[in-house]
């Protein structure tokens, strides 16, 4: 008889507060390659969590004097298969390898043994069990169903026994040799102690190491790619600022904020663009306001070039060039401003403004709330251009025909 016990041989650090919080900023910090089955398996890890952190010593339930388990020893098996299958798939789906140390094996040598206890069990890593054919769950005993010998006062809540058979089928076996197994050694049975104290600790541990695998490794993604700097002053400068050419640069790639979403093409340049076209093919902008739209979209666009190719900026700390942040020193401060200018104006008034080569149509009652709102604020009148394009774009436009106005007196 072989006695084993199973103890957590590495101790976990952290609170299990701590884990599951780092586990969620881990789940936040990677690219999603398949975000259905990540997202499945993600709920599966945040289950086990809870269900491990709060083992107790009944973990699995009454012994099997039935000849089957109790309901909570297939629950505590299924409950580690799932979390076990789900660090190792999404390993495999971020293309990292976690070691396991020998007390992570014996635990998925316990589950293989119950789960699989009726049928042929030869593969069982953790036990030396090398020239045995067959290996079953015997018996699981609830420490106080029956006398543990010198492990009946100490902190053990389960014995489990494991039967193994070399299955000797020696044509030279004696027929009346009855102690021929013993001195041959075809049977072995194996005690396994365990206690839900270890068992949550070595499962902890395991997702610790998981955690920090993970965030050591790095997204198999293309190499990133920098925008070429040998043309930067010929794409943007004082008398061009080429949009088409930052597109053609941008548009397949995550970074820079170009997003294709059916079949339209977002990207807050556009939305710039189409300010800029207007200032310059409308006699009624002024030139003042016309110079500081130039100069101000070309002083953005220089600083989001050097930012895109600046490795350490991650992609949403690039500057951006949504159109009320470039210009929002501008703009006039009223009552639905945050409504009507922060929530609504790309989403009913003009939800095409930032896509590429479409216009928009609007939810006039929210259009009309704006321009009331809107001439109110700048105490003038926007332009109706026959496209809701146009008159987002005036109001940009007036909005720094007013600052210059007030800066005048």
């Amino acid at each position: 008889m072989d006695k084993i016990i199973l103890s957590a041989t590495e101790k976990f650090t952290k609170t299990i507060e701590e884990l599951k919080s780092d586990f969620e900023n881990l789940i936040e910090s990677k690219e999603l390659f398949f975000a259905n089955t990540e997202a499945s398996i993600s709920w599966i890890i945040r289950g086990g969590l809870d269900y491990f952190a709060n083992l107790d010593s009944d973990f699995l339930g009454n012994g099997n004097s039935s000849g089957i388990p109790s309901m909570q020893t297939d629950h505590f098996v299924c409950n580690f298969y799932r979390l076990s299958n789900a660090l190792n798939y999404l390993g495999q789906i971020w293309k990292i390898s976690v070691p396991q140390n020998k007390d992570w094996q014996l635990l998925s040598d316990i589950r293989t043994l119950i789960i699989h206890s009726g049928e042929q069990i030869t593969k069982v890593e953790s036990l030396e069990l090398k020239d045995f054919k067959d290996s079953q769950l015997g018996r699981i005993f609830k420490k106080g169903e029956r006398f543990f010998g010198r492990f009946e006062e100490t902190e053990y809540d389960y014995e489990l026994d494991i039967w193994s058979d070399k299955k000797d089928k020696s044509k030279n076996r004696p027929q009346n040799e009855v102690d021929y197994d013993q001195r041959m050694e075809t049977y072995k049975d194996i005690e396994i102690y365990l206690n839900a104290k270890d068992v949550t600790e070595i499962i902890l541990v395991q997702v610790q190491k998981f955690i920090s695998v993970a965030n050591d490794s790095k997204d198999d993604f293309p190499a990133f790619k920098k925008l070429p700097n040998a043309i930067k002053e010929r794409v943007i400068n004082k008398k061009e600022i080429d949009f088409e050419k930052i597109e053609q640069l941008i548009h397949d790639k995550k970074r820079g904020g170009y997003v294709i979403e059916n079949s339209h093409h977002y990207w807050d340049g556009f939305g710039l663009k189409r300010l800029l076209d207007y200032s310059r093919n409308k006699f009624y902008v002024s030139n003042e306001a016309a110079q500081i739209i130039n100069d101000t979209i070309l002083e953005r666009l220089n600083l989001y070039w050097d930012s895109y190719n600046n490795e350490k900026i991650l992609d949403w700390e690039l500057p951006s060039l949504d159109i009320r942040d470039v210009f929002k020193k501008y703009t006039p401060n009223f009552e639905l401003k945050h409504y009507l200018e922060g929530e609504k104006l790309f989403l009913h008034i003009a939800p095409y403004f930032n896509v590429k080569d479409e216009y928009s149509i609007p939810d006039i009652g929210y259009l009309v709330d704006f321009i009331i709102n809107a001439n109110q604020a700048l105490g003038m009148e926007l332009n109706l251009d026959n496209l809701v394009e146009g008159v987002v774009c005036d109001y940009f436009v007036k909005s720094i025909e007013y600052t210059l106005k007030l800066g005048e007196k």
